[in-house]
């Protein structure tokens, strides 16, 4: 019996679960195709490659770059349907709970609803758009998360190619001394 109930219980939550977690893969897909796309391309053509060339680099790194100048603006965008929906969460949550609690005001003998008789009727007007804040708030998050991540990827690219032009500097520099050593006897 209890297994059967759990098992029940677990199967609207998978079933409720997919249905948010598609719906949380748009929203932050709308967002960070681009970025997405870049990192894709930054994956295969520099980390994938043991040694990747300078020009890759720096190409991804002002692609990257670019990119993050967008997604800042996007972002905070997205953080504007964050703010609004959990508005319009506690919006409904207040609006049934004062009517609960004024629903019977007036009527001779009747009593006076309870904190938690009220609190649950709110609780549940409010659980679409409690949901709905939900999605968007995580939504949110994960582009900060996204673009926190582009960020650290842009300053890593900035070492190597800091690293890589050092590299290439020194070698020309001692190219240039044995050059300048066998042409000029002492």
């Amino acid at each position: 019996m209890i297994e059967e109930l759990l098992n029940e219980s677990l199967e609207k939550t998978n079933t409720d679960a997919v249905i948010v977690n598609d719906m949380l893969s748009k929203i932050v897909k709308d967002y960070s195709t681009e970025l997405d796309s870049i990192m894709e391309e930054i994956q295969s053509q520099i980390i994938s490659d043991p040694c990747p060339a300078i020009v890759t680099i720096e190409k991804y790194f002002i692609k990257l770059s670019g990119c993050l100048y967008s997604m800042c603006e996007k972002s905070e965008r997205l953080g504007i349907y964050d703010s609004i929906s959990k508005s319009r969460a506690q919006d409904t949550y207040n609006t049934k709970y004062l009517e609960h609690q004024s629903s019977n005001i007036g009527s001779p003998g009747a009593k006076k609803p309870t904190v938690a008789e009220s609190s649950a009727v709110a609780e549940s007007a409010s659980l679409y758009d409690q949901t709905v804040n939900d999605i968007y708030s995580k939504a949110y998050k994960i582009l900060k998360n996204k673009v926190s991540a582009a960020e650290t990827m842009v300053s890593t690219l900035s070492k190597i190619l800091s690293h890589r032009i050092q590299e290439s500097n020194l070698v020309a520099v001692q190219t240039g001394r044995k050059i300048l050593n066998e042409e000029t006897p002492f």
